[in-house]
């Protein structure tokens, strides 16, 4: 339910109005003095200070906090081909844990297809294997990474999955652990020596080459992995009437390696000035706080800043923070629709917001992802992120994002890449949903469609793995579900009404009920883990209760009583338990509410 006062709706406008391109631009052509930005460097301090130094002009009062990171920086590589024949191609080093020596080495070359990996045998040698797998949607990462390091792989040359713009490599990474490794998950981090990125078009050459045997390279591929002191800058406009409870408005300085960053993510830095110096100005008229968040570690330190930021402030988080505002690649060049919108409890806020500053109707929606610093999902918050997209015909489907212009993550992202009219409509966008979630007297949440979607994620899970339904199922957590639907329409009529009566302390009541639902549906419908670590990289967020989608794997096993099987439906057993809870806990709340308001 969405009901902003007119009086908060004419001040939008107002706002609307005051967003400046001449500002934007001269902040913009400031920031692209510093880039590239790697996290620890010179470059990324002084873009940090010239952040401070803009919200000070501003009005606000900006803390620089320092915090501890364990950062991977790629600092060079290089491929040569050695036989049949001598070739030097064109590479880029991933951000990677392991390194070679200046001097790096030689070894022969062998390609090893999506499917093999992990069956054919590869001690000793350089595989040659590609970015694209059946399997997750960012590609080459994770345990495969790991197989092929416990099988003995002492390097890797990947081929881009690029054939939209089969010439460049995208700057991309393991996504092994999230943020700041603990003593837990540190051997998760896969540490072959070289692991080096080609081009589409050159990978193909090489496919052919080694597929014909006798292939050997001379790879070398430098990183430097060290723990660093890194910058992170906040800034808070206070609510008057709920100053406690506050929207975290946030967005990464840092660069890829190699890479201008103009739209991934200076654009993004540019709107979150324009969108405080503004707000700041209307401070008065604030209902609940906005905080301004600068996260650092974002490329390289795999987002070390917001889940460093998440562990330290995680008390005032959970309780306080009403939804996590992510910027990050606005005002792309040739960007003339808006992105999917993301299911979450703030969906309809977000549609209405596009639809006010914009006149587009979103019709697409999509399962929010971890991409974006969406670091705090086991602690609750709705993570939610909008912004302009190239239309389908100029969309590059194999980037993650920067609008999904081809050049994302690549050299190639220069300062002709940020619209800035396109910009002003991203930051309108911003201002339209950031007041509505800090000036709404009731919390603009609606859980109907976030609970229709999961319903029909839950079914999908059970119709994929009906062959051991007798043995282990999801049809319980199916009911709570449609329970959760049934109790949001309920919700959703009573607020309307109390929103209405204007009755502070049934308002005050329906908040909290509004915003602990989803601090109990979030974390089991994002997290594999508890509410106070970091989600698995494994599958970047993309997979839907991560704690309960390993029923498919279980499915597909032969024997129900091999050991294996075995392990991992006890494994299932117990997460299918916190699944539950945190449905049983909304519901329950949603109920007890009912009754008070």
């Amino acid at each position: 339910m969405i009901l902003l006062p007119e009086e908060d709706r004419k001040l939008l406008r107002k706002m609307e109005a005051e967003v400046s391109k001449e500002t934007m631009s001269a902040n913009f052509d400031e920031l692209m003095q510093y880039p590239p930005l790697h996290s620890g460097s010179p470059e990324e301090e002084q873009a940090i200070q010239v952040l401070r130094k803009k919200l000070e002009e501003y009005g606000l009062e900006p803390k620089i906090l320092r915090y501890e990171a364990y950062i991977t920086d790629p600092k060079t590589a290089k491929l040569t081909v050695t036989a049949p024949q001598v070739m030097v191609v064109q590479t880029t080093p991933y951000r990677q844990a392991g390194s070679t020596t200046q001097e790096g080495f030689e070894a022969e070359v062998i390609y090893v297809p999506p499917d093999m990996i992990g069956y054919q045998e590869c001690r000793g040698k350089i595989v040659l294997c590609e970015q694209k797998t059946s399997g997750d949607w960012m590609g080459l990462q994770g345990k495969l990474l790991l197989k092929l390091q416990e099988m003995g792989a002492v390097g890797l040359i990947v081929i881009e999955q690029d054939d939209f713009m089969p010439t460049v490599c995208h700057q991309r990474a393991d996504f092994s652990v999230s943020g700041n490794p603990t003593s837990d998950n540190l051997h998760l981090i896969p540490k072959i020596p070289a692991i080096l990125h080609v081009s589409h078009r050159d990978g193909t050459k090489l496919r052919k080459i080694a597929q014909l045997g006798g292939m050997r390279s001379h790879i070398i591929s430098l990183s430097e992995t060290r723990w660093k002191r890194l910058p992170l800058l906040v800034a808070e406009i206070k609510g008057r009437k709920e100053p406690d409870k506050f929207v975290l408005v946030n967005g990464h300085v840092d660069t890829p390696p190699y890479c201008l960053g103009a739209t991934d993510n200076i654009s993004g830095d540019t709107a979150i000035l324009e969108i405080a110096r503004i707000l700041n100005k209307h401070k008065e008229k604030l209902r609940r706080s906005v905080r301004i968040a600068y996260w650092t570690g974002h490329e390289i330190g795999k987002y070390a800043g917001s889940t460093w930021y998440n562990d330290a402030f995680w008390h005032d988080l959970r309780y306080n923070c009403v939804a996590s505002y992510n910027i990050d690649s606005p005002g792309v060049q040739g960007a003339t629709t808006v992105r999917e919108a993301p299911y979450s409890e703030v969906l309809d806020a977000v549609l209405e917001s596009v639809k006010d500053a914009t006149g587009i109707t979103v019709e697409h929606y999509r399962w929010p992802t971890r991409a974006g610093d969406g670091s705090f999902w086991g602690t609750g918050l709705p993570h939610v992120s909008v912004t302009t997209s190239r239309p389908k015909e100029t969309y590059d489907p194999h980037v993650n994002y920067s609008g999904g212009g081809w050049w994302w993550h690549t050299p190639y992202e220069t300062h002709d890449k940020m619209d800035i009219d396109i910009l002003v409509t991203d930051v309108k966008i911003e201002l339209n949903l950031i007041w509505r979630l800090a000036n709404c007297p009731v919390l603009p949440f609606n859980y109907i469609p976030y609970a229709e979607r999961i319903i029909k994620i839950l079914e999908g899970l059970q119709a994929k793995s009906e062959k051991i339904s007798g043995l282990y199922n999801l049809y319980h957590l199916i009911d709570e579900a449609k329970e959760l639907r049934v109790l949001s329409e309920r919700l959703e009529i009573a607020a309307k009404k109390v929103a209405k009566e204007g009755d502070s302390t049934k308002v005050e009541e329906l908040n909290r009920c509004l915003m602990w639902v989803g601090r109990n549906v979030n974390p089991v419908a994002h997290s594999d883990h508890d509410i106070a670590n970091q989600v698995s990289m494994e599958t970047f967020g993309a997979q839907p209760f991560p704690r309960i989608s390993q029923i498919i794997d279980l499915a597909e096993m032969t024997l129900h009583q091999s050991p294996e099987f075995k392990f991992l439906y006890t494994k299932l057993i117990r997460e299918r338990n916190l699944v539950d809870d945190g449905f049983y806990q909304a519901n329950e709340l949603i109920k007890a509410t009912l009754e008070k308001i």
